[in-house]
Parts: structure tokens; sequence; C-alpha cells
């Protein structure tokens, strides 16, 4: 074709439903040997749209024939057919389209697809000594299964040899499952967040989930029974208070050593010290001081008591009523001022790429003390409190109610509810792969169904159950047991009688000196 096909040939050359320009050949052979040098020709093993016609002579009336290479055949190798005749006389022998869509019928290929296990999108059980997994239900093997039985294929799912989901190195190409599809090892990647690097390297799928990361830490749990007695007051005001009783303990005795000057009435230092913290527990003096300075310092001294312990009394009141938790982190800027470590997964995935490569001058903040973990070695610390995850929010959705399921033990993790770097999840094949426009049809009636939310619950419900089954009656038990708010009591109880005792201790043990002297 010398000149560009008008608007009638174009149409009928443009694909409407991608709005690409579809590549048609159709060559004139002399030959059937000319013709198949030019269907197995391997340059053009991905094309489709690939005839040629052979003239052919019989009892003196022409006619062509038309050969097409079947790419896909039950033998596993293309296969050339001879699909239509034409002659001048009677046209073509039949109206079969010359140009079949090629990837509609895998004839039972089996397709190799290189995939990391991250539930819910991607589950299996790793066989000893093998690459090649056994699949488990997961939101992308449900889409596979569909697209598989609408195809006509089957398939073998991989483990990257790196065991990375692909990091784009110096010379251009790609390790991990991104590495596997460009250099044909596999024929296209199970679930992969989009990036501009990865789509300029491969095709994609049409997106069918979209995501965002955030983080999960341990929530705050309640302060121990035993320190509700402390909490009402801050340390700073704690320290005030005793420094007070200190200073009213001194000047108490001090009034009465004035007192005892003009009288014969005498106070012991211990004395003092017992009628100025009885005020504090409503207890009436049964001597006052009768000098008139002392008659103020004590009736001030008695107000100020009675305000400190209504206000520690009212306080305790409503810290056993209604414990007070911190607040839990919910934002990357709280997460940076807090004291917990945190980290992303080791296998390098779209969120490393995010916070080794960005210029936002928080990321940057929050990669210089990052750490790399896998799942596994991540959620116990951060069941401990000691360590925040990064992820994907619905993997750590799945995190918080596996972690969380016992019924009768109140909410330990919690999902911040900032959700930064938004991301779509596709599938990733070779430039140019034949088969991505069938692929995207059966994934987006998946979508368009509302099944891939819908296998999203059901499968949060069974891995739930699964996580509940594997621990041991003992954990369960662990898990469901309450702790006693009144224990504080008890401890102040057996503080007081510990505290008297050991007094008792010591005076027996000094009553012979002191009844010496």
């Amino acid at each position: 074709m010398l000149e560009p096909p008008n608007s009638q040939l174009l149409a009928l050359l443009t694909d409407t439903s991608s709005n690409k320009l579809t590549q048609y050949f159709l060559v004139h052979a002399k030959d059937t040997v000319e013709a198949e040098r030019f269907l197995m020709y391997q340059r053009l093993g991905k094309e489709q749209n690939m005839a040629v016609i052979i003239p052919q002579t019989n009892q003196n009336s022409t006619y062509w024939r038309v050969l097409i290479r079947q790419l896909l055949h039950p033998s596993g190798f293309p296969k050339i057919l001879n699909v239509n005749k034409w002659s001048s006389d009677t046209g073509l022998e039949n109206t079969n389209d010359i140009f079949p869509d090629q990837m509609g019928n895998f004839y039972g290929t089996k397709l190799v697809c290189s995939a990391l296990q991250y539930r819910p999108y991607v589950d299996y059980e790793v066989v000893e000594g093998s690459r090649v997994v056994i699949p488990k239900p997961s939101i992308d093997i449900n889409i596979l299964d569909a697209i598989a039985y609408k195809l006509n294929f089957t398939y073998d799912i991989v483990m990257p040899a790196e065991s990375e989901w692909g990091v784009l190195k110096d010379d251009g190409h790609w390790t991990g499952i991104m590495g596997d599809v460009e250099f044909g090892r596999a024929n296209f990647s199970l679930g992969l967040v989009m990036t501009q690097e990865r789509a300029n390297s491969l095709d994609s799928t049409t997106m069918y989930f979209m995501d965002a990361l955030t983080f999960i830490t341990a929530k705050s749990p309640p302060s121990a029974p035993w320190k509700k007695l402390i909490t009402p007051f801050q340390r700073k005001v704690w320290v005030c208070v005793v420094v007070s009783v200190c200073g009213g303990v001194l000047l108490y005795h001090v009034f009465y050593h004035i007192q005892a000057s003009v009288s014969s009435s005498h106070l012991l230092d211990s004395h003092a010290s017992m009628r100025i913290l009885a005020s504090f527990l409503s207890q009436s003096l049964y001597q006052y001081l009768w000098l008139s300075t002392g008659r103020v310092f004590l009736g001030f001294w008695l107000l100020y008591a009675f305000l400190v312990t209504t206000h520690y009394k009212t306080s305790l009141t409503s810290n056993l009523a209604v414990p007070f938790i911190p607040p839990p982190l919910n934002t990357l800027q709280q997460l940076l001022g807090s004291n917990l470590k945190y980290g992303v997964n080791k296998l390098k995935g779209a969120e490393y790429q995010l916070f080794s490569t960005s210029h936002i001058p928080l990321y940057q903040q929050l990669w210089r003390d990052m750490q790399f973990n896998n799942d596994e070695n991540s959620m116990p610390m951060v069941v401990e409190g000691t360590y925040s995850y990064i992820n994907y929010r619905s993997f750590l959705v799945l995190q918080m109610l596996m972690h969380n399921s016992n019924p009768r033990r109140k909410t330990d993790l919690h999902v911040a509810t900032e959700r930064f770097f938004p991301t779509v999840s596709v599938w990733f094949l070779p430039k140019g792969a034949p088969y991505l426009k069938n692929f995207n049809a059966v994934m987006w009636r998946c979508v368009e169904a509302g099944l891939i939310n819908k296998w999203l619950y059901d499968l949060y419900a069974v891995y739930v159950k699964e996580y509940q089954d594997q621990k041991s009656s003992q954990e369960q038990e662990d898990t469901a047991v309450e702790t006693d708010t009144r224990l504080g009591a008890f401890f102040l109880f057996f503080l007081g009688h510990g505290c008297g005792l050991l007094l008792l201790f010591l005076e027996l043990l000094l009553a012979p000196y002191t009844s010496s002297t």
C-alpha cells in the first residue's frame, strides 16, 4: 500500500474496541513453500492477522487458496490452515472470517504466570524443591480461573527466582516477577501495582482493583490498674503536692514550737506529720494552734487539702469509670514523631520504589530509618507495640481482622485513616502479547459484575477462620482473659500492710537502743 488508506478502509482496519490500529498482513506467494516461510517467520510470531493467497490451476480454471497461521493448536505448535478459496466465478467458497480471533481459544495450551504470595490477592502452597506452586483461593487466582475457563487454557504458577516484585536495574532490565515476564520465563504476571517505569517496559491489563498505602500499629492499651492511683495527677502536680506537704509539716512543727515556748504543750515531729497527712483524709484535728498565725496557716491548709483531695477523688472516679486510652496514630507525620520503628516489605515492591526515589521531604525522612522485613516478621512486632508496618490497606485490614478475631478480645491493632500513594492493580504481559485483548475482556466482566469486592470479603472470612483454627486452645484462652481493673486497690492494700510490717520490724529491732537511752 503506497498511500494512506481512505476513511472507509481505515474504519475496516481499526479495532474500535481499543481505538488502536490493527495490523493485517495479506501476502501473495507463488507456492506453498513460500507461503509457509512467511507464515512461520519468527519476527512475526506474535501477529494474529496473517494470510497468504496462492494461485492454483484446475481444469483450465484459476482460483486462489487462502492460508493462515493458527498460533495456538492442540499440538502445542503453530499450524498452517487452508481456510478459504476464491475464484472470479464463484467468489469466496465460504463466508468465514479470513482473520479469525486467534486468542479466543487456546486449545488447552499451558501458560506460565509468575507471582508472589500476597493475601488476599495471591495465595498458594509452596512445593518443596520446586518453583511451581499449588494455587489457593484468592482474588487473582479466582480471576485467573475465570479467564482460563473462558479461553480454554491451563496454567502453572511459579515463584520468581529472586523472590522480588521487581526492581529496574541500571542496565534497563528488571528483576523478580517483572524480569520473568520481560525475559519470557512467564507469559504474564499476577497482580502488580501499576507504575510508570513498569508501564514503559511491559504491557498491562485493565485495572481491576484500587488500593492505597497506609500503616498499621498496635493500639495503646489502657494503663495498668495500679497506675490509676497516680494518673489523676501529672508528674509535676505530684511533685508540687509532695513539696507542699513537706513544707506544711515543717511550718506546722515550727508554729507548735513557737506556741510551746509560751506554754507547756509540746509536739513530736511524727505527730506533726500525721496530723498534716490526716487533713488529706478528711480527719479532724483534735488539738488546734491557738496562735493567730498558726490559725491562719491551718485554715488555708485545710482549704488546700480539701481542694486537692476532692480533685484527686473525682479524677480517680472518672479514670476508673472510663479508662483513658491514648489516641492511635493516623498520619505519617504522627508516625515519624512517635518512638515506634517502622518499615515496608523487603520484597522491593512499589512502596519500596516510592520511599527510595521520592523527593517529598516527609518520605525522605521516613526513608532514612526505614526497616525491611517480611510479613511473618513484621506483624509480631506490630502486635508487641514496637513497630509500625507500612503496606496496602486491603492487606493490613486482613491482618487486623485476623489478630483481633476473638470476639471477647478488645481491638488491639489499628489501621491508620490516612491513605497515600493510591494505586491500581494490573497484570503485566510482554510487549505486543496477542492475548492482552482477550484477558482484558474477561477481567473487566469480573469487575463489572462486582465479583472482586465479593471475593475480597469472602476471603476475609475464610482467612480469619483459618487463623482461628491454627491457634491452640491455650492461645484462645489467653486472648479471652480480661484485665481486672480492681487490682489497683489490692496493690495499695498490700503496699500499706507491707510498709506497716516493715516499720514494726524496725521498731522491734531498735527498741533495746531507744529504751536504754
